[in-house]
C-alpha cells in the first residue's frame, strides 16, 4: 500500500535504540551492528505525489557514496534515508546503475563512514554472516546466519547462497563477516528470494560524471523488466528455485517475445519440472526466432520423444544433427528416437555413427544397434555388433542377452547356449531362467538332445520342483529315450507322489516302446489321481488291447464311454474289445452308436462285424 511521506518513518531519538527483535541477537551480532551500523541508512523511496514506494537499506562504499539494489529506487521520484541515530539523510541523485546485476550508486548530501572491504576468500561453508538493515519502523538492526557457497548465476554472475532470515526491508543491506568487513549485499526479491552479491558486483558499477537527480531518471518497476525477470530468474535458477526461475522468465518474456535466451532458458526449466507441452512450445518458439539454432532443435526432439511423438523427434534431431549440434548425444537420442518409431534401419545408422563417434558408453549404442539389426532380420551383423559392445561390456547382462536373441534367431543354437551359461555365471540369482532359455530354444528347434543338458542344469539347482523332472521325461519321450523319459517320470513323482501327469506320461512312454502290460498299470495310477478325466480308463482299455488282453480292456473302455457317451475312439475301441470277446450283439450295439458320432470310424467297424 502506497504511504504518506511523512507516516514513511516514526522519529527515534538522538540515542541509538536497538529494537526488541535486534535486542535477541547474539551479543557477537551486536557488537557487529554497533562496528557496521553507521555505515548503513534505512531507504525510502517515494513516487512524485510524495507517496511511499518501497522500503530498503543502503550501505557506505565511500563517505558520500552508498549502493543499495537498483530495485528500492527504480520507480522513484524522491528517496530519504535515515541513519542508525534516526537522523534523516539526503539523497542527491544517482551516481550509476548496473541493471544487470540489480546495483544503484546514490550520492549522498551528508556523510557515512564507509565499510571496510573484505574478502570472500575468509568465508567457507558454515561460516557466519551477518546482515544490516532496515526494519519496519526504520531502525538499523542486524540479523545473523550462515554462507553456504558461491554459485555461478551465468550472466548475473555469482552469487552467495546464504541461509540468513531478515526482514524484506534489508534489500540492498550490506553482508558482513564476523570481522565486520563487507563481503556483499543482500538481495531480497519476489517469492522471498534471498541471496547476497558479491563486492565485485558492487564496486565494479560505472560511476557517472554527474549526479542524476532521482526525478529526472525514468521510472520502471525493475522487476517488470526483461532485465530485472532475467537476472532474479538467474539467480534463482542458480539456487535451485527453479518455480521462482520460471516465473521470472514467462515475465520476461511475455514482455519480449522475441528475447532468445530467455525462452532458451525457460524451456530447459520446463524439462527439468518435466512440463513437457510447454517446453515443447518454448524451443519450438526458439527455433522460429534462429532456425539455426542447433541446440534448440536438439532440445526439442528430447522433449518430443518424452512426449512420445518419435517421429516428429527423430524430424527435431536430425535439424540438430544437420546443423552441427556439438554434442555426440544427438546421434544416440536420434537412434532412440527411430527406435521407438520402429524405424530400425535409420535407428541402428544413428546408433553406430555415435559408437563411431568414440564416446566412453559407445557400447549401449551398439546394444541397441545390434538389437535393431535383429528386429530388421540382420541376424549376423546384429551379432557382429552386439560382439562388439560385449568386449566393453562383458558382464552386462542385457547385452548378452541381446547377443543370444540373435544367435537364436541366426539358427546358432550352440553359441547362443554358451552365452546362456555365461549369463547364469555372472547372475546366479536368475540362472534357471537362462538355463530354461537354452531348453525352449532347443526344443523350439527340435534339438531334443541338446535341450536334455541345460534341464538337467535346472535340476541340480532346483532339485525339490517335480516339474523340472516332468520336462526332463518329455524331453526324453520325445528323442525318443522312453527308458530315460520313465525314470525322470519317476523322479518328478518321488518328489510329488500324486502327480497324476507323471504316471499318464510313464504310461505313454511305456506304451510307445510297446511295453503295454507296464503301460496300462501306469495309466491305472493316473485314472485313481484323475478320476474325473476319461482319457484315463479309455489308455487303460487300448493298452490292454495291444497286449491282446481283451477281457481286461472291457471294463475301462465301458467306463470311458460311460463318462464321455460321444467320444468316438472309445467307442471304436468298445467295439473291436466286443468283436474279439465274439459279442457281436454287444458290438453291433456300440456300433449304432458310433454311428451317430462319427460315421466314417463307424464304417470301419462295420466290416468286423458279423
Amino acid at each position: 500500500m502506497l504511504r504518506n511521506r511523512h507516516a514513511g518513518w516514526a522519529l527515534v531519538a538522538a540515542v541509538a535504540l536497538i529494537s526488541s527483535w535486534a535486542s535477541a541477537q547474539t551479543e557477537e551480532a551486536n557488537n557487529i551492528l554497533g562496528q557496521a551500523g553507521s555505515s548503513v541508512i534505512a531507504l525510502v523511496s517515494y513516487g512524485p505525489d510524495k507517496a511511499e514506494i518501497l522500503k530498503g537499506s543502503a550501505l557506505a562504499l565511500g563517505e558520500d557514496v552508498v549502493v543499495t539494489a537498483y530495485h528500492v529506487i527504480s520507480q522513484a521520484f524522491d528517496a530519504e534515508g535515515l541513519n542508525i541515530k534516526g537522523k534523516k539523510v539526503k539523497i542527491d541523485g544517482l551516481l550509476g546503475v548496473d541493471k544487470a546485476h540489480d546495483v544503484a550508486l546514490l550520492k549522498l548530501k551528508g556523510k557515512l563512514q564507509a565499510l571496510p572491504v573484505g574478502s570472500l576468500d575468509s568465508l567457507a561453508a558454515g561460516a557466519r554472516l551477518f546482515a544490516l538493515g532496515s526494519n519496519e519502523s526504520g531502525n538499523v538492526v542486524v540479523a545473523e546466519g550462515t554462507f553456504r557457497r558461491l554459485v555461478d548465476a551465468g550472466p548475473a554472475g555469482k552469487v552467495l547462497e546464504i541461509s540468513l532470515p531478515a526482514p524484506e526491508q534489508f534489500r540492498g543491506g550490506p553482508l558482513v563477516d564476523v570481522n565486520g568487513q563487507l563481503v556483499g549485499m543482500l538481495v531480497v526479491g519476489e517469492r522471498n528470494l534471498r541471496f547476497g552479491l558479491p563486492i565485485g558486483a558492487l564496486t565494479g558499477v560505472t560511476r557517472a560524471g554527474a549526479v542524476t537527480p532521482l526525478k529526472s531518471q525514468t521510472p520502471e518497476n525493475y522487476f517488470e523488466t526483461v532485465e530485472g525477470n532475467n537476472f532474479a530468474a538467474r539467480a534463482a535458477l542458480a539456487l535451485d528455485d527453479q518455480m521462482t526461475a520460471r516465473l521470472h522468465l514467462e515475465k520476461a518474456v511475455r514482455i519480449n517475445p522475441n528475447d532468445l535466451a530467455g525462452q532458451l532458458l525457460l524451456a530447459e526449466i520446463y524439462s527439468r519440472q518435466r512440463d513437457y507441452g510447454e517446453a515443447a512450445s518454448a524451443y519450438k518458439k526458439v527455433t522460429q526466432l534462429e532456425p539455426t539454432r542447433a541446440d534448440a532443435f536438439y532440445g526439442l526432439g528430447t522433449i518430443l520423444a518424452k512426449q512420445t511423438q518419435y517421429k516428429e523427434a527423430a524430424e527435431a534431431l536430425e535439424k540438430a544433427v544437420a546443423l552441427g549440434y556439438a554434442g555426440k548425444e544427438a546421434q544416440y537420442e536420434l537412434g532412440a528416437a527411430y527406435e521407438a518409431a520402429t524405424d530400425f534401419a535409420k535407428a541402428a545408422a544413428a546408433y553406430e555413427k555415435y559408437a563411431a563417434l568414440g564416446p566412453a558408453d559407445a557400447w549401449k549404442a551398439q546394444w541397441r544397434a545390434g538389437f535393431c539389426k535383429t528386429q530388421l532380420g540382420e541376424f549376423d551383423a546384429a551379432v557382429a555388433v552386439l560382439l562388439e559392445a560385449q568386449k566393453a561390456q562383458p558382464n552386462d547382462i542385457k547385452v548378452r542377452d541381446s547377443l543370444a536373441e540373435a544367435y537364436v534367431k541366426a539358427g546358432r543354437h550352440e553359441e547362443a547356449e554358451a552365452v546362456y551359461i555365461a549369463m547364469a555365471g555372472l547372475n546366479p540369482p536368475e540362472a534357471k531362467t537362462y538355463y530354461r532359455q537354452a531348453y525352449q530354444m532347443y526344443d523350439g528347434a527340435g534339438k531334443f538332445d541338446k535341450a536334455i543338458g541345460p534341464l538337467k542344469k535346472i535340476i541340480e539347482l532346483d532339485p525339490k520342483n517335480e516339474t523340472n523332472f516332468y520336462y526332463l521325461g518329455l524331453t526324453y519321450f520325445k528323442v525318443p529315450d522312453y527308458d530315460q523319459a520313465v525314470a525322470a517320470f519317476q523322479q518328478a513323482l518321488a518328489v510329488k507322489p500324486e502327480f497324476p501327469h507323471a504316471w499318464y506320461q510313464i504310461g505313454s512312454a511305456h506304451f510307445n516302446a510297446k511295453k503295454f502290460k507296464e503301460a496300462a498299470e501306469a495309466y491305472k495310477k493316473y485314472s485313481a489321481l484323475a478320476p474325473e478325466d476319461a482319457s484315463g480308463p479309455l489308455n487303460v482299455g487300448v493298452a490292454y488291447i495291444q497286449a491282446k488282453n481283451y477281457e481286461a480292456a472291457l471294463e475301462p473302455l465301458k467306463k470311458s464311454v460311460e463318462m464321455k457317451p460321444d467320444n468316438a475312439v472309445a467307442l471304436a475301441n468298445l467295439a473291436i474289445v466286443y468283436i474279439n470277446l465274439k459279442d457281436m450283439y454287444s458290438a453291433k450295439e456300440i456300433y449304432n452308436k458310433l454311428q451317430a458320432v462319427d460315421p466314417a470310424m463307424a464304417e470301419k467297424i462295420k466290416k468286423h462285424i458279423r
